[in-house]
């Protein structure tokens, strides 16, 4: 367990960086966390896989300002991780939330991603679906009031999940603050979807892996499959649903080998100037 201080922002940040070699960095789920992803990361020796807890969430510093929820606030997360550990371009990807993170982050800065990995974006078909979902979430949230306030007081005081780390992951959720999920919500909505800039994404030319799932409203299998033609490198991979990699991550570690092997294949040039 690791953290760092974002330097605009000045948020603790938490991570986990694990492995050797070339640099994966992968973002978690919407009011999940990085432990969503243990066990994929075991699937994958021979990289070096990092695992970041946006801002908000997991272990991270938790701010209860809606502004500082944004696509250009989380997608600085990542450059600001990047800068602490001193690597100048990696691989980045994500789940939900954390894809639509991996998008901002390389529409933001294209020369730090040497590909992505873009599972279950939401997009335009998924945006009017989830801005209902999660502003009734908000409102639930907000309305439970002390009675939300002490169920998550009494759940963090519970002994700690390590040994399964979806467990982990799920208590996260439940421990989250009221009044950070509450705001986490409301700054996404108010931020509109980073893929509506799309000259944007027909720039960017690192390879791409961009998964859909079937029977999702929040995370449309067309939108997905549109993304990649529209990604110059895209490549779509079709899963039977939400759960399938998460009860089976080595079905996503048997896309991920060969894609992170294309990504690091061949040379990119690095134009770190701004």
């Amino acid at each position: 367990m690791a953290t760092f201080t974002h330097p605009t922002d000045s948020l603790r940040l938490h991570y986990l960086d694990r492995g050797s070699g070339r640099p994966l960095v992968l973002l978690h789920g919407l009011l999940w966390s990085s432990r969503m992803f243990v066990r994929l990361r075991r699937l994958l020796p021979g990289h070096r896989v990092i695992l970041l807890d946006l801002r908000g969430h997991g272990l991270s510093e938790r701010p209860v300002d809606p502004e500082l929820y944004t696509w250009r606030g989380f997608s600085s997360d990542v450059i600001c991780l990047l800068d602490h550990l001193g690597i100048e371009q990696a691989v980045v990807g994500g789940l939900s939330l954390g894809a639509n993170v991996a998008i901002a982050t390389a529409l933001a800065n294209p020369q730090r991603c040497r590909g992505l990995v873009v599972e279950m974006p939401v997009l335009e078909r998924g945006r009017a679906p989830a801005t209902r979902i999660f502003s009734a979430l908000a409102r639930t949230i907000e309305a439970g009031g002390r009675t939300v306030r002490g169920t998550t007081w009494i759940l963090r005081r519970l002994p700690p999940v390590s040994v399964v780390p979806e467990l982990a992951a799920i208590r996260d959720v439940a421990t989250m603050d009221p009044e950070s999920a509450v705001a986490i919500i409301r700054g996404l909505i108010a931020s509109g979807l980073p893929t509506d800039d799309q000259p944007g994404l027909k720039s960017l030319q690192m390879p791409a892996l961009v998964i859909g799932h079937r029977r999702d409203p929040l995370h449309v299998m067309d939108d997905a499959r549109e993304l990649a033609g529209l990604l110059p490198r895209g490549r779509f991979v079709q899963a039977s649903s939400i759960l399938e990699y998460r009860l089976h991550p080595e079905r996503l570690a048997a896309h991920l080998g060969p894609f992170l092997e294309e990504a690091w294949g061949q040379p990119r040039p690095l134009d770190l100037d701004p």
